[in-house]
This record gives structure tokens, sequence and C-alpha cells, in this order.
């Protein structure tokens, strides 16, 4: 139960502005650099958000240049999305987190081979519906 009041009275004690992360313009010149996609987004990012950003800020100069290519590329992405489309983004995320291991790496490894393709073997792939389950009967057409 102490430590229950003691919780409380630190929580307590924080400002609204410190639960809402730091503005943009109190973030150093690097980290502002690296998170330049989500200047625009910035004010609108919850705290706890903010501060993954800033975690994901410092370990960014520990990336290889392809990592910090591709950091920089989803963050361009991230920001253009729609709330709407944030949230399915995070949605799918979590059932791929919650997925047994088996079957997240077998997703990965048919995303990998995918990446693999060129653009026009891609734009096939989007055009072609989607094949079915196998427990999935086919419709059949009957004539009324």
């Amino acid at each position: 139960m102490l430590f229950l009041g003691l919780a409380a009275e630190v929580h307590a004690g924080k400002s609204p502005k410190e639960e809402r992360g730091p503005d943009w313009a109190q973030l150093s010149p690097e980290q502002q650099r690296i998170l330049a996609p989500l200047a625009e987004e910035w004010p609108r990012i919850e705290g706890a958000r903010r501060d993954k950003w800033i975690g994901i800020a410092q370990h960014y100069p520990k990336m290889t240049p392809q990592q910090q290519e591709r950091l920089q590329s989803r963050m361009k992405q991230w920001a253009s999305m729609t709330p709407e489309q944030r949230t399915q983004v995070r949605d799918r995320y979590k059932k791929l987190r919650d997925m047994p291991p088996e079957k997240r790496e077998a997703i990965h490894r048919k995303w990998k081979e995918y990446e693999g393709l060129t653009e026009e073997e891609k734009k096939r792939l989007r055009q072609v519906p989607p094949a079915r389950p196998a427990n999935q009967p086919a419709k059949t057409l009957t004539r009324d």
C-alpha cells in the first residue's frame, strides 16, 4: 500500500507537459535530424510514443547505413499514413507478435522472397486475387 501511495505522489508530481514528452524544439539537433520525417507529426504524437522515437534516435548511430536508410524510409511511410492506417498497422503487428514462432518465421521467409522480386513481378502478384484457404469451398453459381 505504501508503494502505491509513493507511486501516486510521483505520478501526481509530473506536469502534463512532462507526460507528453519533449516538444520538437526541445530535441537536440541530432535527434531532430534523425527524426525529421516525423517533424510535422510530432505535436500529435503522445508521450510514450515520443519516448519510443527518442530511444530509436539514440540507437540510430549504432545502426548500419542500410538499417538507417530503412528506418528513415519507414518513418516517412509512417508520417504519411492516416490515423486509421496506423491503427491497422499496429493491429497487424500485434497479431504477428502473438503468432507462434514457426508461423512468424514462415511469414518472414515469404516476405523475404517477395522483397527479392522485381517490380514487375510484384505488380503482377498484386493483380492476382488471393488464393482461398483450403477449408473454404469454392463459390458456385446457380440459376434461379
